[in-house]
């Protein structure tokens, strides 16, 4: 059977002219456009840098300030703050002036000078559980180089000559190779994951939007009378320019991310570029398919709200999903989303095979044709149906 192009084009053109309304654009690409510049601004450092942590020195020896330096030499940290007791130290802590605080004892340098081991009181502010982490990291690296280079020279100092110094002090020696995002940086690693929410939201509401405000405002018969009728050319000329605009918006940052950032992509960048469509797609199917099923367009609203807005979450992204409990996890593989984000690591900073990653596609697909096929069951019976209009 033949397309009804005729249909299509006229549910088009007709689209077209709401979507030219100042709100609609908002809606459409304006707020995700402008949530997804914010949420590149709060990561485009990568790495975290220049933490501020107080230091108490309360031994005021060429030791301990040498330690200070060692902290305030590392790339992550910075000694901003030097209160003069542990009271000011917390409350400086408190305030958010720094988020760690060390106490160098009283008789470090003497302790140190007699061969005993010197115990470093350090606190840091677990709140913020990437900040801690980082934190604990940089103190820990800090206070063992420093005692590192003492042994060193204690032992040059008493004849050996320095690679047999620095061999006895650490005679094993591991070496760790970090995979897939060597620099630790946060931005190739959490901005595609967010924009990919922020999109996948956009598109499900889009889609519950286009088709409940025919429903909303009883205007459905007209709609179906100028797709000729036709239940696909209906949905797909409704659907068509939106699911354009967010495709757009998704491979556009694609290109800026892998080509001109030259942000890690080990893998197919087509079927990475083909699985940011499935997704749109997906949801727009699936936003089609809510809105006409529920026949209330705040509702069906709402009800897209709930699935996608919490969606990144169970995504796997920020929490491994094999750690989930067992109905975070199947939440979690219930979501077009976590397939997504699967894919996208698996091809951009691992560099899996595209057989590896099929199987996530295909769920991408499944989604939208399950959806579309739910929507144009339902778009008929709805366009028809008097008490399927009006509702808010």
């Amino acid at each position: 059977m033949n397309p009804p192009a005729p249909g299509f084009w006229n549910c088009l053109i007709r689209e077209w002219a709401v979507l030219r309304r100042p709100r609609e654009q908002c809606a459409l690409l304006w707020i995700p456009l402008a949530a997804m510049v914010i949420c590149w601004a709060i990561f485009s450092r990568g790495v975290a840098q220049d933490l501020p942590v107080a230091v108490i020195d309360q031994d005021a020896s060429a030791a301990s300030r040498q330690l200070v330096r060692w902290i305030d030499a590392t790339s992550r940290l910075r000694v901003t703050v030097r209160p003069a007791s542990l009271e000011e130290g917390w409350a400086a802590v408190r305030r958010g002036d720094a988020y760690g605080l060390v106490l160098v004892p009283r008789d470090f340098a003497r302790d140190l000078k007699r061969g005993r081991s010197v115990e470093l009181p350090a606190w840091y502010n677990a709140g913020f559980l990437p900040v801690a982490n980082v934190v604990a990291s940089d103190l820990q690296s800090a206070a063992a180089h420093f005692g590192a280079a003492l042994e060193v020279r204690g032992r040059l100092a008493r004849g050996e000559v320095r690679p047999i110094a620095t061999v006895r002090l650490n005679p094993i020696a591991a070496q760790r190779t970090t995979l897939f995002n060597p620099p630790l940086n946060y931005g190739p690693f959490l901005v595609p994951g967010i924009v990919a929410a922020i999109l996948h939201i956009a598109a499900m509401l889009a889609a519950v939007r286009g088709v409940g405000r025919e429903m909303r405002a009883g205007t459905a018969p007209a709609w179906l009378a100028s797709a000729g009728g036709s239940r696909w050319a209906a949905l797909a000329g409704k659907l068509v320019l939106p699911l354009g605009v967010h495709v757009g918006l998704g491979l556009g940052l694609l290109i800026v991310w892998h080509g001109v950032l030259g942000w890690p992509l080990r893998g197919s960048a087509i079927l990475l570029a083909a699985g940011m469509v499935a997704l749109l797609s997906a949801y727009y199917a699936l936003g089609a398919a809510v809105v006409l099923v529920m026949s209330n367009h705040r509702l069906a609203s709402s009800v897209a709200a709930f699935v996608t807005a919490p969606a990144l979450a169970f995504g796997g992204v920020t929490f491994p999903l094999e750690a989930m409990p067992l109905p975070a996890w199947a939440w979690g593989r219930l979501l077009p989303l976590t397939s997504f984000l699967q894919l996208q690591i698996e091809q951009t900073t691992r560099g899996a095979p595209v057989a590896t990653s099929l199987p996530q596609f295909a769920v991408l697909v499944a989604f939208t044709l399950v959806g579309g096929a739910v929507a144009l069951a339902l778009v008929r019976r709805r366009a028809t149906q008097p008490a399927s209009w009006g509702h808010l």
